[in-house]
């Protein structure tokens, strides 16, 4: 379907919930301030990520979108967009919402998509050719505010943290994606004492157990910054690190938006869709015939991530680090 542009002046898109998940949709933002500038576009988003767009030049509006709400509250929201008279919606998450509030023109709500676009960053924007928009190559962005900047800056200097920095992040929403604790610990420990580079780990509150851990096992000491960041100053973080190391999560996605070199450690899930896509990124993983299996559950003991060996993680961050210059 080819659109008629000039009727466009409001857009709503409908974008996912989780944060690794949202980032990974932002291209579709940005081609869309791009084939429409000066209209009005609107995200709805779930609660984890407000924080992405709140501060976003190219959004007007934010709407939060709890799929926990009762259904009284889902149909005053539905009420509440159609009043908004939106004349192109763009639905990443397949809701019923587009059928329900009667836009001018909608993004195809069943998407087939050819095999050769396998990552969900391309598959997103792909949905985007069903209203006659090919803009394949737009790439994750996150607007970082001044005063994040600010924040970052004056964190690094009150912590004495020093360049180079290695962000590792040891937290992941599945445990099933989470490498072991004594595996990070040995390549952080590595890390300090043979690239003389300051490490930092990052996480959420709930990743406090786990960073604990690592850093019990621990003979250099790193910085602990988990809990300090939201999620922009998080990506404000990583501009100003040299490289990241991560299991398979949100922190993975900022550091591509922002441009920052990865590690990513893969097992149960499969890095043709959700891996890094720097140019100099690598993915660590193991050879394994049930992986990746994308499954929520595990019945060989977890062997896809507790066989990624030390070695391997930091011989791939030291190449990152000294390397590729």
């Amino acid at each position: 379907m080819t659109i008629d542009k000039t009727q466009v002046k409001r857009i709503l898109v409908i974008t996912l919930s989780n944060v690794g998940d949202i980032i990974l949709t932002t291209p579709v933002v940005e081609a869309l301030a791009k084939e429409f500038p000066g209209c009005r576009i609107d995200v709805m988003v779930g609660p984890q990520g407000k924080e992405i767009f709140a501060k976003d030049p190219r959004v007007f509006k934010v709407i939060i979108y709890d799929k926990h709400l009762p259904i009284m509250q889902k149909r005053r929201l539905q009420l509440k967009l159609k009043k908004l008279r939106y004349d192109l919606v763009v639905d990443i998450r397949n809701t019923v919402f587009p059928l329900l509030i009667g836009p001018k023109y909608r993004t195809a709500t069943i998407q087939r998509f050819p095999r050769h676009i396998l990552h969900s960053r391309k598959r997103h924007l792909y949905r985007l050719q069903s209203i006659g928009i090919d803009r394949m190559e737009e790439l994750p962005y996150i607007h970082i505010t001044k005063e994040d900047e600010g924040h970052v800056v004056g964190m690094l200097k009150a912590k004495g943290i020093v360049d180079p920095i290695v962000v590792i992040n040891a937290g992941a929403k599945s445990h099933l994606k989470r490498w072991t604790a004594a595996g990070f610990a040995e390549v952080a420990d590595n890390i300090i004492s043979r690239c003389a580079a300051s490490v930092v780990f990052v996480g959420l509150k709930e990743d406090e157990v786990i960073v604990g851990e690592i850093i019990s096992k621990m003979k250099n000491k790193p910085y602990n910054l988990v809990g300090h960041t939201n999620i922009r100053q998080l990506a404000g973080l990583l501009k100003h690190s040299k490289l990241l190391i991560t299991n398979d999560s949100a922190p993975l996605h900022l550091a591509c938006a922002v441009g920052v070199k990865v590690v990513a450690l893969f097992g149960p899930t499969d890095p043709r869709r959700y891996g890094p896509t720097g140019e100099f990124d690598v993915v660590v993983k193991e050879r394994l015939s049930c992986a990746p299996c994308e499954s929520a559950e595990c019945v060989r003991n977890y062997e896809c991530m507790k066989l990624i060996t030390p070695d391997a993680v930091f011989d791939a961050a030291k190449m990152l680090l000294e390397g590729y210059e």
